[in-house]
Formats: C-alpha cells, structure tokens, sequence
C-alpha cells in the first residue's frame, strides 16, 4: 500500500501541481483544477479519470475501485489504498493529473516518460 507521503510526493512530481486544502482534505491541482484528493479516512484516493478508464478499472477490480455516490455525473473515482496494486495507483495519479493539464504540457510530459 503507497503511503500518503509517497501519493504527496508523486502528486507534487507532477509538473505544475499543488497542493490545496479542500473541505479539510489535502487535494491536489494544475491550474486550479483538481486531479486528486486524499479522503480523511487516509485509506482512499479519489482521483480524476475518464469514463472509459473508470469503467475498465471498476470492471477489472471492483474492491478497489468504485464511484463515489455524490460524483456519478462526474469522471471521478475512489481507489482503496488497501487493496490497489501500487502501480495502477502511481498510474492513476499521473493520468488524473493528465487529465486537468493543458494538452501541451501533458502530451510532452507522457512522451517524455515513454522515452525513458
């Protein structure tokens, strides 16, 4: 299971983020919009996704992830820390930073990780 520092520390890896307290949660964000939130319970991520990605990780391992009740109409999702495998977790955190980044930034971003 990642640790909430190691989720901070790859949040704040990601260029141009930060950190912003959101209803008494720290969350994360690019240019104020939000990729990322720690749940108080400290065992739960929501994080920014697309429909399709959403679908195929609750299809694929639905005890890890699920939509948040209150976010239905939203492309969000709550990953449990306990049970996620840590990459597909690291994955998420930098796709749901993709997912609030300018393009610009992000495509160079995501073919720069490619060429390593």
């Amino acid at each position: 299971m990642l640790s909430i520092t190691e989720i901070r520390e790859l949040a704040l890896s990601m260029p141009g983020a930060e950190e912003v307290e959101h209803w008494g949660k720290p969350s994360f964000r690019m240019n104020n919009k939000i990729f990322a939130v720690i749940q108080d319970d400290k065992k739960t991520l929501t994080v920014k996704t697309t429909k399709e990605e959403r679908a195929f990780y609750i299809q694929n391992d639905p005890d890890s992830y699920s939509i948040p009740d209150t976010f239905s109409n939203l492309n969000y999702m709550h990953i449990k820390l306990e049970s996620a495998k840590d990459a597909e977790v690291k994955d998420c955190i930098r796709d749901a930073w993709g997912c609030v980044a300018p393009k610009k930034i992000a495509k160079a971003f995501f073919e720069n990780r490619s060429a390593l």
